[in-house]
């Protein structure tokens, strides 16, 4: 059997993969009991199936360096995801939330629960019932079960392809290929726009401000956003941002949305204050920036315009910090006020900003009073590991092994924690260790082949224990589950990073 794909073929189901996953504009619609899926979705794609593909499409994410690996940035939209999709009407599915690095204002949901937010999305909202607005709408997707329903309409389409694609689309990836296949398709895109995705906007705008009033969100934060998009829509005229292209915001949506949340107030209203989602607003601003004299430029505008948020000093902090400009840095953080100086990303960034300045045992201390209020946080925990292993004592290397391994137990797919765990274990003698976690980075990072062979090399030890080994064993045989998987899935065209030999495994890796 011919294995070969057209490019007619990888054009259209580019194409349809995009306009099914990419389904994130917000309405509402009438208050009709949602109906249950049934079984014919199931059909098209299982569920085992969507969180077999969830995990991919992650990898390849990962792979492609798109996904926002700052751990306080991650935590926050994996806090926010999880606090909104408990609320939902299906708790216990699988979700994964992530943030993307990319400039253009958009969000998105595929199958196994894998919903993003891309960063200039996040920028653009002012509080966070706004983005938890959006995150709530996503989980409709999910719980919805649309894109199952859209398989089974596209007449069950290859998703292991097409969600391979989709990494690459996703993060601009494939060039002239990419953009070849959006013009070639436009026909198809736009009756797939019109068929499918009204109907499923319209639900996931009544589920999801009903999920965001359960939160104890006032999905008037929603119609804000709503608002927000509508006026993006009309300044742009034809240069509007994707996310608007495929999902316009008119007037009667908007009037139906305020509509139903006015029937949706939240018995609980949340009252916390707003500082946590600022805070990292803040971060994100100055992560993404091309250059941090960039963002600076935007932060001293703001003061000489006195608008300036207390927030905003977070930031420029960051910002010096990165440039090495530590009396500036110093200088705004003085500025923070509280409660946000008490803050856990103020406290973090201050013991940061000690240890880079030279004032090594102060920034140990700060960490050290912040892990007995708070043990076990990631932030904190892989700052401070960090921060212990630049000291190149193994000794301290010690401290920073025994910190992170107890994270890996709820972040076992983290690439960051995998690496900084490798590194850490290495620094402090523990060598299996330390090969057992890069193996695992190097998959969760998509490099399925380069993972196997570093396992098979540890296992070429002989000083091994039984249950070293034994442990080795055991992820070799689920690897090479999904080496066979891949195998057999003759559609599926393994990039680069998924050959044998890209990744080298020596002791500057380790």
């Amino acid at each position: 059997m011919s294995t070969a794909i057209t490019s007619s073929s990888w054009t259209q189901r580019l194409i349809v993969l995009l306009i099914l996953s990419l389904a994130t504009s917000l309405s509402a619609s009438s208050d009709f009991q949602l109906p249950d899926l049934g079984s014919s979705a199931d059909l098209a794609i299982s569920e085992q199936q969507e969180r077999d593909y969830a995990e991919r499409l992650i990898r390849e994410l990962n792979r492609l360096a798109e996904v926002m690996d700052d751990p306080l940035v991650d935590s926050y939209i994996k806090n926010l995801g999880f606090s909104i999709a408990s609320f939902s009407d299906k708790p216990s599915s699988n979700y994964h939330f992530f943030v993307i690095d990319a400039n253009s204002v958009n969000a998105f949901a595929t199958p196994g629960g894998v919903i993003a937010v891309h960063s200039a999305l996040f920028l653009l909202a002012d509080s966070e019932a706004e983005l938890a607005g959006v995150l709530a709408h996503e989980v409709a997707h999910v719980t919805q079960r649309h894109i199952a329903r859209s398989v089974e309409s596209a007449q069950k389409i290859e998703l292991p392809l097409l969600l391979a694609m989709l990494g690459v689309a996703l993060a601009g990836g494939g060039g002239d290929a990419i953009q070849a296949a959006v013009v070639g398709s436009q026909g198809l895109a736009q009756q797939l726009m019109i068929n499918f995705t009204r109907s499923n906007e319209q639900e996931a705008d009544r589920v999801g401000i009903r999920t965001l009033s359960r939160a104890g969100y006032d999905p008037e934060g929603m119609i804000r956003f709503f608002e927000k998009m509508a006026r993006i829509s009309r300044n742009y005229g034809n240069g509007i941002p994707e996310f608007l292209r495929t999902h316009p915001v008119g007037t009667s949506r908007i009037a139906e949305a305020k509509q139903r949340a006015r029937t949706m107030k939240p018995r609980v209203l949340k009252t916390q204050p707003e500082d946590y989602f600022l805070l990292m607003k803040e971060r994100l601003r100055v992560l993404t920036a091309e250059r941090p004299e960039q963002v600076l430029r935007f932060y001293q505008g703001q003061i000489e315009q006195q608008t300036e948020s207390p927030h905003q000093w977070y930031g420029m902090t960051l910002a010096h910090l990165i440039l090495g400009e530590f009396r500036q840095a110093y200088e705004a953080m003085d500025r923070l006020p509280e409660p946000l100086s008490s803050a856990i990303p103020s406290q973090i960034l201050f013991a940061e900003l000690e240890a880079a300045s030279g004032e090594m045992p102060a920034s140990m201390r700060r960490f050290d009073e912040l892990l007995a209020i708070y043990p076990e946080n990631l932030p904190i925990s892989s700052s401070y590991a960090t921060l212990l292993l630049q000291t190149g004592n193994q000794e301290q290397a010690e401290r920073a092994e025994a910190l992170l391994k107890p994270l890996l137990i709820d972040h076992p797919t983290q690439p960051s924690l995998l690496l900084l765990y490798s590194r850490a274990a290495k620094s402090a003698g523990d060598d299996v260790r330390a090969g057992e976690a890069f193996a695992e980075y190097t998959l969760q990072v998509g490099q399925v082949f380069d993972a196997s062979r570093q396992l098979h090399e540890l296992l070429k030890d002989e000083s091994l224990t039984y249950y070293q080994r034994t442990r080795i064993e055991a992820k070799l045989e689920q690897l090479e589950i999904q080496l066979a998987r891949i195998e057999r899935e003759k559609d599926y065209d393994p990039s680069e990073g998924n050959r044998p030999g890209r990744f080298s495994y020596s002791s500057e890796d380790r």
